[in-house]
């Protein structure tokens, strides 16, 4: 048989597709052998059938649209489980009936899609279908409009949440990025017209209000601060600025003020409209300056603001992962903002209807928000479900392992020169070292400062040209002065010499004996040069050693740790050779890379200035990143490239 002629028979047989049509398409694919193709081959052929076959049927607009959609979503369903065609086929299908159809009769079909979510996440259909579906379904979110079809997005959106497991990076915002284009627009100081005055409300909707209020007077200054809080709340990271920092405050103060001066009274409904009718939901704010004395008094609307300043007082003071080092709060700013939660619940609690209750059901939300901000920062781990106690005691118990004799564990440990503790990690740490008193004994465990490093700055404020008074300095200094004391009994030969002239002041002896262990060496090392150095600037050298007497090992361990940290940094570092692999596949792209490392435009221009073609700016900025981050660890740089789909460089340095 053909392969046209093949195309002829299954395109007879899926006229009317039904139990017996599977048998069908078997019996024609066994029974009859048609250029010896393989099984692979037959399933592309009949996907190309089903996939044309079903488009024409659309494309021929039947009345009966939704039903049509069912059936054969079914069944291609049918035929993936009896391994005639291949695992995406349903979606495929799918995706090409909402492609040439409305949007009125997708949103209609796409309640088939949802019935199906269960068999979708199927092992045999969720792995070579979920990038299709999700191909699909941003498809469908691009076409429409998130303002008048915004149920149809939510239905879009939490059947991608119920497919996809908990832990899919795929859909979470691991970087903690903002929408920064959602801009609230809103009359400015120019275009405000102060004349334009609210309509009076008429009896007869007192009558039907629920609330009872004093009314606002909505001037400029009230309506002008109240909506620029709305770019704070959009952009969050501009409070850590101190110049927005005090423009939010003063904002957030007088809104504050305005809310507690104008309360809202419930009272109850006399009519039998539902509470449900009386809710009203809007995904963007209106910011007429005549709805604004509407808005301030509705309770909903004061609801929805007081919840944003609770969000952002969270994010401040959050530790979220990929916040810049700079990004931190100051005391003083943390104790404005809990004595401004304080506020927001007191006036959550006195917004009728039960605000109390309204009040805790924020805080939990809070909560699990806190819990939700320290999983992503742990890295996303797979969430596991705990099995019910029932359920665990119906599950066979797991084969113990054969124990080894205790006699023999500790005789095979004796052998080779260890000590066995019983647990296992005890064990371990004890026979790190062979011998714990030698490892005592290890530079590694000396804490002690060198001469250099501790006494420096004291040793520069002994100059007289700086003109430092005397209760500034460092050997004023009490903390300073019972550690000085230590260092020199340990590691001076001057602090037990004797001497004729008593001291009767910390400061005084520690100058002494600062000249001297300090000056000494700085004279040893003056006789050794060929240069001269007058006395009056010998205080001026930034060089400072330790004395003669000091034993040299203080040196030697200083450079053997400088030699392990250099050891241990250059393992976390990227190789150069790496670097310049990854930038000449990352090419034209590196300015996209730059704004997620968090580099700000004016460092991005620094950088096309004093680099030329793109392969030297890639570079720069990963050279750069490598030096500058905290944490400069290939698989947070590879996480980084895949996030903004540069797949090549990511595998540069996967592999």
């Amino acid at each position: 048989m053909s392969v046209s002629k093949f195309r002829e028979e299954l395109k007879n047989i899926l006229i009317e597709p039904n139990t017996t049509t599977i048998t069908s398409i078997k019996k024609i694919v066994h029974e009859n052998n048609y250029f010896n193709l393989s099984d692979a081959d037959r399933r592309s052929i009949l996907d190309q059938v089903l996939r044309c076959h079903v488009l024409d049927i659309v494309l021929s607009k039947p009345p009966n649209l939704y039903d049509v959609c069912k059936m054969w979503t079914s069944f291609t369903i049918e035929l993936v489980r009896n391994e005639m065609c291949t695992a995406i086929m349903p979606v495929v299908i799918l995706s090409d009936m909402f492609d040439v159809t409305t949007m009125d009769v997708c949103e209609k079909m796409f309640d088939h899609v949802e019935s199906n979510v269960n068999v979708l996440k199927e092992p045999q259909f969720f792995m070579a279908c979920k990038n299709n579906l999700l191909r699909m379904c941003n498809d469908l979110l691009r076409r429409l409009s998130r303002s008048r079809n915004t149920v149809f997005c939510g239905r879009i959106l939490l059947f991608l949440a119920k497919f996809f497991p908990f832990s899919e990076r795929s859909g979470l915002n691991i970087v903690s990025e903002f929408n920064l284009e959602n801009v609230t627009e809103y009359l400015n100081e120019n275009h405000f017209d102060q004349t334009e005055c609210m309509p009076d409300s008429t009896p007869e909707d007192e009558a039907k209000s629920d609330i009872i209020i004093e009314k606002v007077n909505v001037d400029k200054n009230l309506y002008l601060k109240f909506w620029s809080l709305q770019d704070y709340f959009r952009n969050p990271n501009q409070c850590y600025k101190t110049e927005h920092w005090k423009l939010f405050i003063a904002h957030t103060d007088f809104i504050f003020s305005t809310f507690q001066s104008h309360k809202l009274e419930h009272v109850n409904r006399m009519d039998n409209e539902s509470a449900e009718q009386n809710m009203h939901y809007f995904p963007k704010y209106l910011t007429n300056q005549k709805l604004l004395e509407l808005q301030l008094s509705d309770v909903n609307f004061r609801r929805y603001i007081l919840i944003q300043f609770l969000l952002l007082f969270q994010y401040l003071d959050a530790p979220v992962k990929f916040k810049l080092d700079n990004f931190k709060i100051k005391p003083e700013q943390q104790e404005w903002i809990k004595n401004s939660i304080t506020t927001i619940y007191e006036l959550i609690n006195n917004t009728p209807p039960d605000g109390v209750r309204f009040s805790e059901v924020v805080k939990n939300i809070l909560q699990r928000e806190e819990q939700w901000n320290k999983w992503k920062n742990d890295g996303c781990p797979e969430v596991t479900k705990r099995l019910p106690t029932s359920d665990q005691s119906d599950m066979p118990s797991p084969k113990r392992r054969l124990r080894r004799n205790l006699g023999d564990v500790i005789k095979n440990m004796t052998a080779n020169n260890k000590v066995f503790l019983g647990d296992p990690d005890l064990t371990k740490l004890w026979n790190l070292k062979p011998d714990n008193l030698e490892a005592c004994k290890g530079p590694e465990r000396d804490f002690l400062p060198s001469f250099d490093s501790f006494f420096q700055e004291a040793f520069e404020q002994l100059d007289p040209e700086l003109c430092i008074e005397s209760q500034y300095k460092k050997v004023n200094d009490g903390n300073f002065g019972w550690r000085a004391l230590r260092l020199l009994a340990r590691k001076s030969p001057h602090f037990f010499a004797q001497s004729n002239n008593p001291i009767h002041k910390l400061s005084e002896y520690l100058e002494n004996m600062i000249k001297k262990t300090m000056s000494k060496e700085k004279i040893s090392i003056n006789q050794g040069s060929d240069k001269h150095v007058s006395p009056n600037k010998e205080f001026k050298k930034e060089s400072v050693i330790e004395s003669e007497e000091v034993d040299i090992s203080e040196g030697i361990q200083d450079e053997n740790e400088n030699e392990n940290n250099i050891e241990v940094e250059d393992k976390n570092k990227i190789p150069k050779q790496i670097i310049d692999q990854v930038a000449s596949a990352i090419g034209e792209k590196w300015n996209i890379l730059a704004e997620k490392l968090g580099y700000q435009p004016d460092e991005i221009e620094f950088v096309k200035t004093i680099k030329t073609t793109p392969l030297d700016q890639a570079t720069y900025l990963l050279e750069v990143w490598v030096e500058d981050a905290e944490n400069p660890k290939p698989e947070n740089l590879i996480y980084i490239l895949e996030e903004i789909q540069l797949i090549e460089a990511a595998n540069i340095l996967k592999s």
